[in-house]
């Protein structure tokens, strides 16, 4: 393209982020640029953005080696990296001194079957200067093609000889086209020819000519090819197995057949490394990636996992796990049931194989179905093993059993291991002032199961857990301090220490994750005979519940919940509960309530409040006088939270009998309701729209009569206020009369026989008029 003015190119770039290279001590490092034809006047005449990567070979990283001045080397170094990613690239080189350190230590029988890529001895030895002669030899038989094509790769080998090797474009035509036609009649020739083109793709300058010559799509098919052949091969033991049940081959002849089977499956394996290999070096651009996914690679890979040899499956491994980053490959695996031959390899004698596995293990567990099949296949007790080996991936360990442990239905199981001494030991002995995250949070989440807070509470558990959190001020230990007494019999365990949980909440009002759980834990207080107003008095608790729940306060809706929580714990002592009523916490709890409407929570523990509040009859006067209050639960009554009904009822019940003006209205309300559902039910009975002047027969007594009615029955249409309607109906005892002559005998008592879904409470009693008052067993 020409321009008829002056123009400038310029290039932007923009770091993308940072990741550890699959198998090689590298760092790769993604990018985009940006590139720009601009006019002299500033305009952009034409631009196009690629997303590129660049490989960072990282020495040899041992204990003295210095994170941090390497970190700021290769900051320097590259241009694509800006210094506020010093952190982030300090974490990926400490993760690959831990890979490398992982890697030196296989074991002599892993060590053993690490055959592929080794060059085989051979007296001859390739030169530059015959390529040409190798060329030709390509020409002849297949002996001669694989006694060729070795020679080239003795030459790709190394890496000074690849950039002119590739630049013989008859000779790369040559390679493709022969792997192509002559792969399937001899596995050492493509083997061969494949193991060239790996060379090649262990560099990302040469990949758009690989992708030229159309190389990754060759090796799909040849891996598929292979897949095929391997199924064909297990197909045909399983005959011969059948054969020698029957009699019909020996012993002798089946074992050959086997022994010959391995050895071409190694052979094979040899080939699908290589090919693998390339695979996995083409897919660090994420198109490639992509169009290798949608040909079945998944399946491939997961079928090789039944392979033995450490090497190769430790590629397969790193190839599933960089996939597994995306939602949809990992649904492929989860399909695949991938879990079960996972859970194969560990725990293995090869040490970066086992870690390659828990890491995979670690991108599956954030999928539900995969945790259960972890379950069923029995992990738990695999990885409870582990954590008690010396140098163990720790918390890649505990990662994985926490989100196990997201389950309730799971956390049982974790009783029976070790699971939990090993995550006391980590918390209570951790050098930091802050434990670290994965033993914590497994803990919480353990702590909540019967069984295993018992295992924790052993001993002295609780106190020295207690006491750690008061000296570093860790809310996480709180946490768990509240999990393990939410078990029956294990509030008591906090008895000795409520005079330091109480000095600690005015201490910590500007740290509201230590508040929360500090307010928390005094909220789940309730037992028996506790001197709640001595606990009130001597800490100062109510002017700062108060002035936490202010609706001008901005506090985080969890404070928030905890506030309230404690303030109906202090209500069980009617002690307590004028010196709450003496405040401002009943008039900012009217405004929290609607403002936190859409808060069950929140809204199921202000109702509790105010229940405790008209329990009193010192402090009922104070909920009765706020009309909003009432009217909210007016409001409520009829709440979809089958939780939040139970206490609506039974504190509309008390204002009932209290006040015969807010009786008249509660009435009126649970009239309207039920009468509206009955009227929905029926109407929803009726064949067809019911039309003006239908004959009154057809509706119950209950039914509102339309205004505007006309017909034979019009007389019967007047204008009648609901409310009027109700005493009409309603005796003194609340009772509904029914003529002893209607001829419809289906309707008694002011309600449906066979629908009795519609009442809340039993028949006699649906507007919980007279009877002794019921308080649900909130307060039992």
């Amino acid at each position: 393209m020409e321009f008829e003015e002056p123009v400038e190119v310029q290039r932007r770039f923009r770091s993308e982020g940072i990741d550890v290279h699959p198998t090689d001590s590298a760092l790769v490092v993604f990018y985009e640029v940006e590139a720009s034809v601009v006019s002299s006047q500033n305009e952009e005449l034409l631009g196009e953005s690629n997303r590129c990567q660049k490989i960072i070979r990282v020495p040899s990283l041992s204990r003295k080696t210095n994170i941090a001045a390497l970190a700021r080397q290769i900051i320097k170094k590259c241009r694509y990296l800006h210094p506020e990613m010093q952190p982030e690239i300090e974490n990926s080189l400490e993760y690959l001194r831990q890979r490398n350190k992982l890697g030196g230590k296989k074991s002599k029988s892993a060590e053993q079957e690490r055959k592929f890529l080794d060059e085989e001895p051979t007296d001859m030895v390739a030169s530059l200067n015959d390529l040409d002669e190798y060329m030709e030899m390509m020409y002849e038989d297949i002996n001669s093609k694989v006694k060729g094509s070795k020679l080239i790769l003795q030459l790709a080998r190394n890496p000074n000889n690849l950039e002119e090797i590739g630049a013989q474009t008859s000779l790369m035509k040559m390679l493709t086209r022969t792997m192509r036609e002559d792969g399937l009649k001899s596995t050492p020739l493509l083997t061969n020819i494949v193991s060239i083109f790996f060379f090649f793709s262990s560099y990302s300058t040469f990949h758009p000519m690989l992708v030229q010559y159309k190389v990754g799509s060759t090796c799909l098919k040849i891996v598929a090819q292979e897949h095929s052949r391997s199924q064909l091969w297990q197909s045909d033991l399983l005959v011969l197995q059948k054969k020698m049940r029957q009699g019909k081959l020996t012993q002798e002849d089946l074992d050959l057949k086997i022994q010959k089977t391995t050895e071409i499956e190694f052979k094979q394996s040899q080939l699908l490394y290589v090919a693998f290999h390339l695979l996995l070096n083409l897919a660090e651009s994420l198109d490639v990636e992509t169009k290798m996914i949608k040909k079945n690679l998944i399946e491939y890979l997961v079928a090789a996992l039944d392979r033995e040899n450490y090497e190769f499956l430790t590629l397969i491994v790193t190839f599933l796990k960089k996939l597994s980053i995306f939602e949809d490959s990992k649904d492929k695996m989860v399909e695949l049931d991938v879990v079960p031959r996972l859970a194969a390899l560990v725990p293995s004698e090869s040490p970066l194989l086992e870690s390659y596995v828990l890491r995979l293990l670690l991108n599956l567990s954030f999928d539900k179905g995969s945790r259960l099949r972890m379950v069923e296949v029995g992990l738990v007790p695999k990885l409870a093993e582990m954590l008690m080996v010396e140098d163990a991936p720790i918390a890649t360990l505990l990662t994985v059993l926490y989100h196990i442990s997201m389950e309730k239905e799971h956390r049982h199981l974790f009783a029976g291991t070790e699971v939990v001494p090993v995550i006391m030991q980590l918390m209570l002995k951790s050098p930091n002032p802050n434990v670290e995250l994965e033993p914590i949070s497994l803990a919480i989440n353990l702590a909540h199961d019967a069984k295993c807070a018992a295992i924790m509470s052993e001993g002295k558990g609780v106190n020295f857990i207690l006491k750690r959190a008061l000296r570093t001020h860790d809310p996480l230990l709180l946490k768990l301090t509240r999990a393990l007494c939410s078990h029956p019999g294990k509030k008591e365990l906090l008895l000795e220490f409520i005079d330091p949980l109480a000095n600690q909440v005015h201490d910590s009002q500007d740290d509201p994750d230590m508040l929360v759980e500090l307010i928390g834990i005094l909220g789940c207080l309730d037992i028996p005979e506790f001197d709640f107003q001595q606990l009130a008095d001597e800490y100062d608790l109510l002017p700062l519940l108060a002035r936490l729940l202010l609706p001008t306060a901005h506090v985080a809706d969890d404070l928030v919940l905890e506030a309230v929580v404690l303030v109906g714990t202090l209500l069980t002592d009617p002690a307590c509960a004028p010196m709450v009523a003496s405040t401002s916490i009943v008039v900012s709890l009217i405004t929290l309530l609607k403002q936190k409407q859409d808060d069950d929570e929140i809204v199921l523990q202000i109702i509790y409040v105010w229940n405790k509040l008209l329990f009193y009859s010192d402090t009922r006067e104070v909920v009765l006088h706020e009309v909003q209050a009432v009217s909210y639960l007016l409001d409520l009554m009829h709440d979809k939270n089958e939780a939040i009904r139970k206490v609506i009822s039974s504190a509309l019940d008390i204002v009932a009998e209290c006040d015969a003006t807010w009786a008249r209205e509660i009435k009126m309300k649970q009239f309207s309701f039920h009468n509206s559902t009955w009227l929905e039910n029926v109407l929803g009975e009726v064949p067809g729209e019911v039309e003006e002047g239908w004959p009154l027969s057809h509706f119950d007594p209950h039914m509102a009569i339309p205004a505007d009615s006309t017909g034979p029955h019009a007389q019967f249409t007047q204008d009648i206020a609901v409310r009027d309607f109700a005493d009409a109906m309603y005796g003194e005892e609340g009772d509904v009369y029914i003529d002893d002559e209607d001829d419809d005998d289906e309707y008694r008592d002011g309600f449906d026989r066979d629908q009795h879904a519609y009442y809340d409470e039993p028949r006699g009693q649906q507007f919980g008029t007279g009877g002794d008052y019921d308080d649900g067993g909130l307060w039992d």
